[in-house]
């Protein structure tokens, strides 16, 4: 659009002064001066529009997946003139999309800032690291533009968001379909304070906790450490081989969609949750409340299938030895043939095991290695531990919808 600007300028400029030669009109070669001098005017005011400027991006620490967020861009001028026709654009990580494809104008008066705010949408979960805004300035005329980097590192987590879905049978006392978790048995109610969560028709009052309350709008209850509290580990295949898919529509996000609303059920409910994937320290330990699920959370937005092992291989490391009575989840999409040998070292001390199977041939048809019969004694394995298996398909809508497995069903025929 630059380019067409100036072609117009110096058409119009030619014209005059073909009708300045054939009237014989000296004023009609000045004006085809002066329009030719304004380019260059222009091109002078632009170049200095950058001059000055200091610039920084404000954003918050964590969104929503599938929600939006603001992020604003703040430009500070230490020059004495007002800087005039500006533009900021933020160079954006995959997944974050900006609402307006276009960056509004504004100006930053003399010894001042400007704040500039954007919507983006927020696409997928994951940790981004922000770099790059380019700040463009324009001439008065709009022709020429010149623009320059800063860069601005930070970085924007977003958290998969808990969705409903029937309760697993974490406790051991069902085998078939599904069960809630029993609230009286996963209530701490010792002595010794044991974090936050949110709060349950029927917890007394004089257990609520304000502080938290009044920050998160929401009511909630100091919770006690109770030895018949329900523990649940949620291990998560993180090994690259395991996983198909692309974007939201991958094996890997349904799991780890999964993963954040078992975590949140079992929170709700009062269990000590404890999510397994290595690497993150705040989620590795176990704990209750909303603040501890926020730190589940944020080690899920943090995963990527990077894993060099099998989780056959990496559970014991991870997941280390586990008490009688807790729930160990695994999550998986991969055709591990030694992981139903590592889970059934647990069930033999006493320790409840659920796997969550992502279907990988409901993602990708094509991504099928093996045999759908080798698929279904492998899955045959999971079930006969504990009868405790529960598959996961992809659905129109990314809508997560695990469904009960037991022995001898056929993966081909579901």
């Amino acid at each position: 659009m630059y380019i067409y600007k100036r072609w117009a300028i110096f058409a119009a400029a030619m014209f005059l002064m073909i009708s300045a030669a054939l009237v014989s009109g000296p004023h009609l070669y000045f004006m085809a001066g002066m329009l030719l001098m304004l380019p260059l005017i222009s091109y002078l005011i632009g170049m200095v529009g950058l001059h000055g400027l200091e610039v920084s991006r404000d954003v918050p620490v964590s969104g929503w997946d599938g929600e939006s967020a603001v992020f604003q861009i703040v430009v500070r001028s230490r020059s004495r003139i007002p800087r005039l026709f500006l533009q900021a654009h933020d160079h954006l990580p995959e997944w974050i999309e900006p609402q307006e494809p276009e960056p509004p104008l504004f100006n930053v008066p003399a010894f001042s800032e400007t704040k500039v705010p954007y919507q983006v949408n927020l696409r997928k979960r994951g940790a981004y690291r922000l770099e790059w805004v380019t700040v463009t300035a324009i001439d008065p005329l709009g022709i020429f533009a010149f623009s320059r980097r800063y860069r601005l590192p930070a970085e924007f987590l977003v958290y998969p968001v808990p969705e409903p879905m029937p309760d697993l049978a974490l406790t051991g006392s069902e085998r078939y379909g599904f069960k809630d978790l029993p609230v009286a048995s996963a209530r701490g109610g010792g002595v010794d304070p044991d974090g936050v969560r949110e709060y349950v028709p029927g917890d007394p009052l004089r257990r609520m906790h304000w502080k938290s309350t009044a920050r998160t709008g929401k009511l909630n209850v100091i919770e006690f450490e109770e030895s018949r509290a329900v523990n649940i580990v949620l291990a998560l295949d993180l090994h690259r081989g395991s996983h198909v898919g692309h974007g939201r529509e991958s094996t890997l996000e349904y799991l780890v969609r999964a993963a954040a609303s078992l975590a949140e059920t079992a929170v709700r409910q009062g269990a000590t949750a404890q999510l397994a994937v290595g690497g993150d320290r705040d989620s590795e330990t176990p704990g209750r409340g909303t603040d501890h699920l926020f730190a589940v959370l944020r080690g899920l937005a943090r995963v990527e299938p990077n894993d060099k092992e099998p989780l056959s291989r990496s559970i014991a490391g991870r997941v280390g030895n586990l008490s009688a009575g807790t729930t160990l989840i695994a999550l998986t999409s991969g055709l591990d043939t030694d992981l139903p040998d590592a889970l059934e070292l647990y069930t033999r001390t006493g320790v409840r095991v659920v796997v969550v199977y992502a279907d990988p041939m409901s993602f990708d048809p094509g991504a099928r290695l093996h045999s759908g019969e080798q698929q279904d004694k492998l899955l045959d394995r999971y079930a006969a531990m504990q009868d405790a298996l529960y598959v996961i398909r992809r659905h129109s809508g990314g809508i997560l919808r695990p469904e009960p497995r037991k022995h001898g069903d056929s993966i081909l025929q579901a």
